[in-house]
């Protein structure tokens, strides 16, 4: 599939275990609404890990619940990766970004001992205790997340370009709704949603995670 956009051409394709360090970085972009802070580094705090480090573990050891590197779409300008995404279905038992039973995977990989995997587990767990928490529930049967555009190539159409891809994908594969979610204050994010044709779905407030984030809103858009 290609595009011009501003006399470039960009080519979408799908990841492969050789994109993880991209990918991962698509997922600390997207896990990151403040600058310098990403929603990982409270929970690896005393482990002497990598951020980064810890997120490309996860996506070796195929734990990411909302994505494994074969999930993402990636948008190449000359070659070179500038926006990425995932397209998934998600476990209907566990709406929640990691799948534990994946955790030991990851601890060899950054050679964590028995401790730091236990205090990793309860730090993760008191963030997202519930399994089942509304505030992630999918709001359609086929979920992007994990949009990131690289610095350089924002506000030129790419991410709007990657949201198309992605939309034909979930089109594709039969499902009636896509779903994607945003951190309120987004605005960018948010223009480029409402821009492809995605409708607020469901919206909680700061005040619902009692001003310790900002809020998040749902959007729900239909296939087809």
């Amino acid at each position: 599939m290609l595009v011009q956009t501003n006399t470039d051409q960009l080519q979408v394709r799908r990841a492969t275990q050789n994109d993880i360090p991209f990918v991962a970085w698509c997922n600390y972009e997207a896990s990151s609404p403040a600058p310098n802070f990403c929603y990982w580094d409270p929970l690896l705090e005393g482990s002497n890990t990598d951020t980064m480090a810890f997120i490309e573990a996860v996506f070796k050891a195929d734990a990411l619940a909302w994505g494994s590197p074969e999930d993402f779409f990636i948008v190449e300008e000359n070659g070179k990766p500038i926006a990425g995404a995932s397209g998934f279905t998600m476990d209907a038992h566990d709406y929640r970004p990691l799948k534990l039973s994946h955790l030991p995977a990851v601890a060899t990989l950054l050679g964590w001992n028995a401790e730091m995997v236990e205090q990793f587990r309860q730090g993760y767990e008191g963030v997202w205790n519930d399994p089942l928490d509304s505030t992630l529930a999918p709001s359609a049967p086929w979920i992007i997340e994990c949009v990131a555009v690289v610095p350089e190539a924002r506000g030129r159409g790419v991410a709007k370009f990657l949201m198309q891809a992605l939309l034909e994908e979930g089109k594709r594969r039969g499902f009636p709704y896509a779903g994607i979610s945003v951190t309120m204050d987004n605005e960018p994010a948010r223009h480029v949603y409402e821009g492809v044709g995605f409708q607020m779905y469901m919206a909680y407030g700061a005040e619902y995670f009692n001003n310790a984030f900002p809020g998040t809103t749902k959007y729900r858009i239909q296939l087809g």
